[in-house]
């Protein structure tokens, strides 16, 4: 059907009274071709957004609701991409920053130093809590229909995830130099070329087998430099500088490439990461593109893109995206794809040559990088300013602003908790500043030591009667008396820090280093702190928090109770171990916390106040009452260093040992035998211990899990139906077919919602599609948006607990979820369905759209069931008994 028969019909539909009136004077249009293609024809945009707000309106979608969302005030973005991905991404974080500065950022993703001296993010933020994990996948389905550049991609799905919009800023890469790294001398005498063979080892479909041809046309009069990792499987051509592999080194590597493409004249190669590199430089560049992608998503601005979109009988319309040569359908002699043998070298050469021709650059002249601009005169962190939590008129009245030298918003935040916590009137302090204004306003007495008269200088005008301000010589201070607390930063240079550090551990219980993760702080804080002091907390952008193990109480006649875990992470497992110890403390146990590993920062902020931590080692041959191991996934390491050097030489009265993960090594290897109990978060990790220790003592029981706030929520169980779900771990415990599982869900009832937090990554875009960055907001005001938890997981995906189910059934939220470990032990039929397929949850959907009163019966079951069964004291029970 044309679309002016269309247009015809519907007009001949309208209501009577609308089709008689003749005032219309704006139209909007949308139509949808049979290919997909969507085409708009819209009036001005202050009319379409009016026009758009309210035909949004009539079919139930949250327009303004979704444009009016902020972005958190935290957040870590994460992907584990490529590195031509991520390259991409810096684009989108740039302008995530440029439209929300307020928003604390942290990146994790391959390649890390590739962010480096980056000012858009805090290099130190890597909150587990706080994790996006965002990708290109949105932008690069629909990139056969939509005309938008790869560097839109990440945007894009942050858009989608956040709830926001923000404007797309220049289409290249923002990478950053310091300029020490700008003004290095070039590593390669130019003028140059540099040439990258193949990409992606696997995806095949991608390569071009004739570059020594290329290369043999250009030899002459252009020098080309060969890049590439050493351990794949690609020629290293003749009339080329081999620098294969030499680019590799983890810590410097990257910066190299760096300096390399810096220099540069240009670059050649497929779609991969050097044009991405060439486009961040501003640099010349050729690329071998063939007709795996549509042109305009990886082609940059000034770059010769040799492709050969639409020339195929295969991709006639549309870019075949095939990666592996088994999904191509034109091979040449089964092969090689025939959309780049179409490709002849000349064609590529020629490509470099216009560059010349067109006068851009000249043959055995090096052209100087003029565009390259993201130039920093030292390695910056990003600081976000929190003006609800201080002052800052205050600040600016004494000449101060937050970070550029001085404290954080994060760093005093960090201290005054710590000031308040410990009732700390008295506070000495080496280097003077911002710090010494603040103290001011906390403590009774501050005692200033500095090595720099301008300093002294600049804090006298806030002096009071209680500051006292001293010049030294920053190694000899006279006898005082002892302080509440010590604050050490100064002086300037971690390398001057020694005197300061020592008279910190002789002059105060609690001692709080600045810049503490440098290099010389270290050495300082192991060679004077470690030895008397426990490190109790991290916080604000880089401040470590010391407190004399002399002055963290013991009563010896007390019992003593050691908790082995791993405390690497704060997820549910972590949690846990958290509540567990508490519950020991209040039961009138002195507790010892001996960690497997590193301890994260949030981890050790939420250490019971009282337990004393050791390190694993001896310490577990010394008598204690009890043993509570909490594996986690500590279990395939059973029969390893260092667990079968210390494990069974444990001298303690009773021990439990908790299985919360999986099973792993306990029952195989000899020193997991006879334990006095093995606790478990659901019953098929018991069987499975039963089966190899027969005579084990068991017990399985729900996370240990404070429930007080859920049991303040008050679910709507009237419809719409409300599935909701939450998961800490993004993509992996969700099936890959959840897309089309929400539109079988949709088919029975349109009218639907779904509430994720977060979504998978690649979850569609859709009105009752509702989607949350993790933990925000709280689980617990999160589950008030939803009336049915909902809880599919992979195939062959167990689950321990799992937690959110309790948090769920406190909430008064009956469950849809799996018939099998972890859920089935949380979810009876009073409160919940369990199901065995895809079908099974269809049918429980249609069962609750007949039967609504089910969200209630069941949901008000579920909210009994907590309280009555999920109760974290039991685990001491069964601990102890």
């Amino acid at each position: 059907m044309n679309l002016k028969k269309m247009l015809k019909i519907e007009g001949e539909n309208l209501d009577g009274e609308i089709k008689k009136r003749n005032d219309a004077k704006e139209v909007l249009i949308s139509v949808k071709y049979a290919d997909g293609h969507i085409h708009h024809i819209l009036p001005d945009e202050t009319v379409s957004k009016e026009l758009v707000e309210d035909a949004a309106s009539q079919v139930n979608l949250e327009f303004s609701k979704a444009i009016e969302n902020l972005p958190p005030d935290e957040i870590v973005f994460k992907n584990r991409q490529a590195i031509g991905d991520i390259l991409t991404m810096t684009a989108g974080i740039r302008d995530f920053k440029s439209a929300f500065p307020n928003t604390r950022v942290g990146v994790i993703t391959t390649a890390m130093h590739l962010w480096d001296h980056n000012p858009h993010i805090d290099h130190n933020f890597k909150d587990p809590e706080k994790i996006l994990e965002i990708g290109p996948g949105f932008a690069t389905n629909k990139s056969n229909l939509w005309n938008l550049h790869m560097c839109n991609a990440f945007r894009m799905d942050i858009e989608n995830k956040l709830h926001i919009s923000f404007p797309q800023g220049p289409i290249r890469p923002d990478i950053w130099m310091t300029q020490e790294e700008y003004k290095r001398p070039p590593l390669i005498d130019g003028p140059y070329w540099l040439f990258v063979y193949g990409g992606e080892p696997g995806w095949p479909a991608k390569q071009y087998h004739l570059w020594q041809r290329v290369i043999n046309i250009l030899k002459d009069d252009i020098k080309i430099v060969q890049l590439g990792v050493k351990g794949h499987p690609y020629p290293h051509l003749d009339n080329t500088v081999d620098y294969i592999g030499k680019t590799e080194d983890r810590n410097t590597g990257l910066r190299d490439l760096f300096n390399l493409f810096l220099h540069a004249q240009g670059s050649l190669g497929l779609v991969s990461m050097h044009m991405h590199l060439s486009a961040a430089f501003g640099n010349p560049c050729v690329v071998v593109a063939g007709a795996r992608e549509p042109a305009w998503f990886t082609n940059y601005f000034g770059h010769q893109y040799i492709q050969s979109n639409g020339t195929m009988f295969c991709g006639d319309h549309t870019a075949c995206w095939k990666c592996k040569l088994e999904g191509c359908r034109n091979l040449i002699d089964s092969k090689i794809p025939k959309c780049v043998e179409v490709i002849e070298p000349e064609e590529i050469a020629d490509g470099v040559r216009k560059y010349y021709r067109g006068g851009r650059l000249e043959y055995g002249k090096k052209i100087p990088n003029k565009f390259f601009k993201n130039i920093t005169q030292e390695s910056r962190v990003f600081v976000a300013p929190k003006t609800e939590q201080i002052d800052n008129d205050y600040l600016k009245k004494w000449g101060f602003k937050w970070g550029g030298g001085c404290l954080t918003d994060r760093d005093w935040m960090f201290m005054k908790e710590a000031i308040k916590k410990y009732k700390v009137k008295k506070i000495l302090e080496f280097g003077a500043g911002l710090s010494s204004l603040l103290f001011g306003t906390v403590a009774d007495h501050i005692v200033t030591y500095e090595t720099m008269p301008g300093w002294i200088k600049k804090v006298e005008p806030f002096k009071t009667p209680k500051n006292t301000f001293l010049l030294w010589d920053g190694k000899t201070i006279p006898s005082v008396d002892k302080f509440d607390m010590v604050f050490v930063d100064g002086p300037s240079g971690g390398e001057n820090r020694q005197w300061s550090i020592k008279y910190a551990s002789e002059r105060a219980d609690l001692v709080i280093v600045h810049d503490a993760g440098r290099v010389p702080e270290r050495e300082w804080q192991a060679k004077y702190l470690e030895p008397e002091f426990e490190l109790i907390a991290k916080g604000g952008h880089r401040c470590h928090m010391w407190k004399r193990r002399t002055a963290i109480v013991v009563d010896t006649s007390k019992p003593l109770a050691r908790m082995l875990t791993t405390c690497r992470g704060y997820g549910g497992s972590e949690r846990s171990t958290i509540n567990i110890m508490q519950m020991l403390l209040d039961k009138g146990y002195r507790v010892e916390l001996v960690p497997t590993g590193n301890i994260s920062g949030e981890y050790l902020k939420n250490i019971p106040e009282g337990v004393v931590k050791q390190n694993w080692g001896p310490i577990l041959t010394e008598p204690s009452d009890l043993t509570v191991f909490y594996t986690s996934d500590t279990i395939w390491s059973f029969n390893k260093e260092p667990y079968t050097t210390f494990m069974p030489y444990l001298n303690t009265k009773r021990k439990v040992m908790v299985l919360n993960y999986k099973i792993g090594g306990a029952g195989n290897v000899d020193w997991t035998f006879g334990w006095d109990k093995y606790l478990f978060l659901n019953s098929e990790h018991e069987g499975e211990m039963i089966k190899r220790i027969p005579q084990a003592v068991t017990k399985v029981l729900a996370p240990p899990t404070d429930l007080t706030e859920f049991f303040k929520v008050q679910p709507y169980y009237g419809f719409p139906l409300k599935l909701i779900r939450h998961s800490s771990q993004g993509d992996n415990k969700y099936p890959d077919y959840m897309n089309d599982m929400i539109e079988n869900i949709l088919e029975i009832n349109p009218g639907i919602e779904f509430h994720f937090m977060p979504p998978r990554s690649d979850c569609m875009v859709h009105p009752q599609v509702h989607k949350y960055a993790k933990n925000q907001p709280p689980v617990y005001e999160f589950l008030k948006n939803g009336n049915c938890f909902f809880y599919h997981l992979p195939n062959n995906y167990t689950e321990g607990g799992p937690r959110t189910i309790v948090e769920a059934h406190a909430s008064g939220l009956s469950v849809i979820c799996d018939n099998h470990s972890g859920p089935k032990d949380r979810v009876t039929d009073e409160t919940g369905w369990l199901c065995n397929s895809q079908e099974d949850y269809l049918e429980v959907i249609k069962e609750i759209i007949n039967k609504p009163e089910l969200l209630r019966i069941k949901g008000e079951a579920a909210r009994e069931r907590a309280r009555k069964e999920f109760i974290p004291e039991k685990w001491i029970e069964e601990i102890l008994t």
